[in-house]
């Protein structure tokens, strides 16, 4: 019995389609990417407890990573990064605390949280006036000041960001004045 040129067709039709099916049907619908809060929250813990040891900086870098772990909505990630740059400064590394600090600031900002991200920008801007680091503390203390004028902020909020402001050595406020 040979093939017929319409059964050799067929075959060869239905093996292209199976073929290309594995494509199409990924194609059509992408499963969401899940982060696993439970990783974020074992290094949160574990961080925790180097802090206790006394170990600060092996606490400021699971801090880090838990914080990189979680999604954008999750206010655990600006508590992470915020503990990760006290630890780090508590260890004398400015810059590594100025830098969790305003990553810290960013990911308040980015969950809307405006008050929690001028007053983490501020921080960032203290810690860089103590750097000598003007350009550093005129971008973060300029990105409070933006804050403070934004309309989706109450007046209890705002007032609370310029007094922190207003009460900024000297220093600092020239500093945030002009831009370097």
């Amino acid at each position: 019995m040979t093939p017929s040129l319409t059964s050799r067709l067929a075959v060869a039709g239905v093996l292209l389609a199976a073929l290309g099916l594995p494509a199409a049907a990924s194609a059509q619908y992408q499963l969401p990417t899940l982060t696993s809060s439970a990783k974020a929250d074992s290094l949160h813990e574990a961080a925790l407890a180097l802090t206790a040891k006394h170990r600060y900086g092996d606490a400021a870098r699971l801090h880090r990573r838990s914080a990189e772990l979680r999604d954008p909505d999750d206010p655990l990630g600006y508590r992470c990064l915020k503990d990760a740059a006290a630890l780090v400064y508590a260890t004398g590394d400015r810059s590594s605390a100025r830098a969790d600090m305003a990553a810290a600031a960013s990911q308040a900002l980015a969950r809307g949280e405006l008050r929690a991200a001028a007053d983490a920008y501020l921080d960032a801007a203290w810690i860089a006036q103590e750097q000598k680091n003007v350009k550093q503390v005129w971008e973060n203390g300029h990105r409070a000041e933006m804050l403070a004028d934004s309309p989706l902020l109450g007046v209890a909020d705002r007032t609370a960001i310029m007094q922190r402001i207003e009460r900024a050595p000297e220093d600092m406020k020239v500093a945030m004045a002009k831009q370097p």
